[in-house]
């Protein structure tokens, strides 16, 4: 039989196909309406139920075989041919046993409810199975003719096994029946598991696309995805594809000629795309596909699969927001993304700025069609886009080019309305979408889409900062993405501070081309203070290597924004900038992060990180206004000298007001576990609450690099906001262990020596220790010494820590109060207060009570 007559009788077996949910539907509907008009003559109220359809089989219980193993009814289809229905039914044997299950011993019946038997036969490739081994499992497909009025839940599928106790030899060890509800069809969306030359393949459709024509014929391309899901190579089983339509009639659906070939590695997929030319009043709604296979030499035609296909119409060709296009050129793949929209409103029109992305994802050079492109809106009006950039773009294998498209359009700007129509060339002589075109001298002369794109929101929200994007040009390969956007004080301005992270998703060493940046507030754009600053000084990326850039800008603290869009763009030349990525957001950015009371927060990367944290806060009261005073802890956890640049620092009360810190850094990098400690200060009226006060830190920046020594920022970034809580000090009442950190005194004794003159000598033997391992900036504190006479009168001393007062073991510090108070004074006792001195502010941190040292008083005559 040739080709011809082989497919024409296929055609005539596969027009009778139905699903067996559709004949028990209509045998319960047929059913149910002679119950109803029966019953509506004894009774007005008609009870109806409706049984769910099922799809699978999973539900029927498995039948033991032995004590271990079992056996189940894993698939089941039918075929309606002109002389009855061909039914094939797998059964999955499962060997749990120690020992090989011999399928001699085993085999299977069908008979109906009403008694009459069918001799089902294996199919011809599952003939040779003899054994299960043991752990294993191994399916069996049987195959038997049934008449044309039965359905699958009229039998019983019978599991029989040899018993010569038995007066006919065998023994029935249990029975499946495909319940009524059950349906063969496979829904919308899902994959069904099938066997193709006995490999289980995953079969799913990936969608229809309809392509309208001319002489009222449509094109249908229905995308088919197999997934061998077997161990071993699927290649080129016998199998033919079927379009049915909900009337009966069945269409020949050829593969294109990337899909003619089935050869999929184990665990691997494989995209088929079946092609059908098409009456336009063909209605595909509820439309099926049918997998057959061909079987033996006699090549007998087997049902495989129904899949119901999802319903398709000429808008089918359209892709959703975000979401890529794949058309075939010249039987390459050529993936056409819109990427992303802006628009800009004025005047009663708008704007519209499109990017679409175009990669070849195929393995040879294709010139690309020249398509042309247009937007339409709701009510059918159509908006050309001029473009030449089509007509000599050629792309080789992995190459991609970004297009821009503007328009002009009339309307409010609600981009829901438009949509973006990539139309097919109307030159005739040129190679368009696969299957829609016919052979040279029956070319196509009219033009319809290829791709409608729904046009991308403008706003993007904050999850899409660390969406990446990969941008390839004759640069090199670099993967892009927002990694933060902040929004932070600076005097009487705002900084609007987004990092970028630029990753080389290459396989060899480029060089950055040259990136600025560019911002809009509403449709605004921003002129003139606007940086882009790297964190590493060379433009030299190794593969796999990363680096940040910052985009920088000023704006007034009272503007309100709308909508804030931020743009990094490579500059090709004087006139024209190639668009690397852009953040579209409204006004409300994203607070700084947080970190909470007596939490640390660590930066960097793993050979360069930081751990950083509030060690204490202070509040030094004064008479018009406080000083709040913190002390800032950083920890290299590296294993070299590292650490931040200088810092800036606000602190932020909890009303909004934010008062700018002073700071005070170490220019030396600690070493590897060492600390660092900032000091940040700034007088605050009384009235402020500290205890909700915040901190806000950010890594210094001045003329486009960080900044570094006694250098001054300009700008800074990386913020984070700390909770600095007042620490409460305790006032001890000794002398040991006076924390004065990074200093620790303790006073071993102290005496003042009265000498019946106006002169008081104090003496205090003290030790005075260092945190070692801190490195810290100047240290603006004193410390205040206060003698205090039991009659109330008062004397101080103020010495610098670490200079009047030297760091060591019983050290000595003397020093004499002269007061005519003291000429009479022959005992009694006085108290030693312990200050910490900050910009002229106090608090008390120790006291103790001692008596005066007599013994320098001149002998009484």
């Amino acid at each position: 039989m040739d080709q011809k007559k082989m497919f024409v009788s296929l055609l005539a077996s596969a027009l009778l196909i139905s699903s067996t949910a559709g004949i028990a539907m209509a045998a319960s509907t047929t059913n149910k309406t002679s119950a109803t008009s029966s019953n509506s003559s004894t009774s007005k109220k008609t009870t109806t139920t409706t049984k769910q359809v099922v799809h699978t089989l999973g539900n029927l219980s498995a039948v033991k075989v032995t004590a271990r193993s079992s056996v189940r009814l894993t698939d089941v289809n039918i075929l309606a041919q002109d002389d009855g229905n061909v039914v094939t039914y797998t059964l999955s044997y499962k060997n749990n046993d120690s020992t090989p299950m011999m399928m001699l011993d085993y085999w299977s019946k069908v008979k109906t409810k009403g008694g009459t038997s069918f001799s089902p036969k294996l199919i011809a490739k599952d003939q040779e199975k003899k054994t299960v081994a043991p752990g294993s499992t191994v399916d069996l497909t049987y195959v038997m003719k049934v008449g044309r009025e039965v359905k699958l839940s009229d039998l019983n599928f019978l599991i029989v096994k040899w018993d010569f106790s038995q007066a006919n030899y065998e023994r029935t060890l249990g029975k499946f029946n495909v319940p009524a509800s059950y349906s063969i069809t496979t829904p919308v969306g899902k994959p069904k598991t099938v066997r193709l030359s006995d490999s289980a393949v995953k079969v799913k459709v990936s969608g229809i696309k309809v392509f309208p024509g001319e002489d009222k014929k449509q094109y249908v391309k229905i995308g088919v995805n197999l997934n061998n899901i077997s161990y071993k190579l699927l290649e080129n089983p016998n199998i033919k594809w079927i379009l049915r339509t909900p009337s009966g009639t069945n269409y020949p659906l050829i593969p294109d000629k990337d899909s003619t070939s089935v050869s999929i590695q184990a665990q691997a997929n494989k995209a088929l795309s079946l092609m059908a030319s098409l009456p336009t009043s063909v209605k595909l709604q509820k439309s099926e596909l049918l997998l057959v296979e061909e079987q033996g030499e006699e090549k007998s035609v087997l049902p495989v699969a129904a899949l119901q296909l999802p319903e398709a119409s000429k808008t089918n060709v359209e892709v959703a927001a975000n979401q890529p296009n794949i058309i075939s050129v010249e039987g390459q793949r050529l993936s056409t993304l819109l990427e992303s929209a802006k628009v800009r409103i004025e005047d009663g029109e708008y704007s519209l700025n499109l990017q679409m992305k175009l990669k070849n994802e195929g393995k040879k050079a294709i010139k690309v069609p020249t398509y042309t492109f247009e937007v339409r809106n709701a009510d059918g009006t159509v908006y050309p886009i001029e473009t030449k950039v089509l007509d000599t773009l050629k792309l080789n294998p992995g190459d991609i080019k970004t297009i821009k498209l503007n328009a002009t359009l009339q309307g409010d700007g609600d981009t829901s309305k438009i949509k973006l129509y990539l139309m097919s060339p109307v030159d005739k002589n040129e190679s368009t979408e696969s299957g829609a075109t016919s052979s040279p001298t029956n070319g196509f002369v009219f033009s319809y889409p290829v791709g409608v794109y729904a046009i991308p929101e403008s706003v993007s929200s904050g999850d899409g900062l660390t969406t990446e994007t990969v941008i390839k040009n004759n640069k090199g390969t670099f993967g892009v993405s927002f990694g933060s956007l902040q929004r932070l004080p600076w005097l009487d301005s705002d900084i609007i501070a987004a990092k970028v992270i630029i990753r080389n998703a290459g396989n060899k060493t480029v060089q950055l081309p040259e990136l600025e940046a560019m911002f809009m507030v509403d449709s605004a754009e921003i002129e003139g203070d606007k940086k882009l600053i790297y964190t590493q000084s060379g433009k030299l990326l190794g593969t796999g290597m990363t680096t940040e850039a910052y985009l920088l800008t000023k704006i007034p603290s009272e503007l309100r924004i709308s909508r804030l869009e931020l743009s990094l763009n490579e500059k090709v030349s004087e006139e024209e900038t190639n668009e690397w990525i852009t953040l579209n957001t409204s006004g409300l950015i994203p607070p700084v992060s947080y970190v909470g009371s007596g939490k640390t927060y660590t930066s960097g990367a793993a050979d360069k990180e930081t751990e950083m944290g509030v060690r204490r806060t202070i509040r030094y009261p004064g008479t018009s206004s406080d000083i709040v005073y913190t002390e800032f802890e950083m920890t290299n956890k590296s294993l070299r000298q590292s650490g931040l640049g200088k810092l800036v620092g606000y602190f932020k009360t909890s009303d909004g007001q934010y008062y700018r810190a002073t700071a005070k850094q170490a220019e030396r990098l600690p070493g590897p576990g060492q600390k660092s400690i900032v000091t940040f200060w700034a007088k605050v009226p009384k009235t402020v609450m500290f205890s909700d006060m915040h901190l806000i830190l950010g890594e210094g920046i001045a003329d486009s690099k960080f900044v570094t020594g006694e250098g001054e920022a300009t700008a800074y970034v990386n913020a984070l906001a700390f909770e600095v809580p007042p620490t409460l000090i305790s006032v001890q009442g000794n002398l040991t262990n006076i924390d004065l950190y990074p200093y620790t005194l303790t006073a071993n004794s102290v005496r003042a020596y009265l000498a019946g003159s106006s002169s008081l000598q104090v003496e205090m033997n003290y030790n005075l220790s260092k945190d070692e391992d801190v490195e810290m900036g100047e240290n603006e504190h004193k410390l205040l010494l206060t003698l205090t006479d039991q009659a109330g009168k008062s004397f101080d001393k103020e010495l610098v820590v670490g200079t009047d007062v030297k760091a060591g073991t019983k050290q000595t510090l003397s020093w004499s109060i002269e007061d005519i108070f003291f000429e009479q004074l022959r005992g009694g006792s006085y108290r030693l207060t312990v200050y910490d001195l900050f910009q002229g502010q106090r608090i008390q941190l120790a006291e103790q009570v001692f008596g005066y040292d007599r013994t320098r008083l001149p002998e009484e005559e």
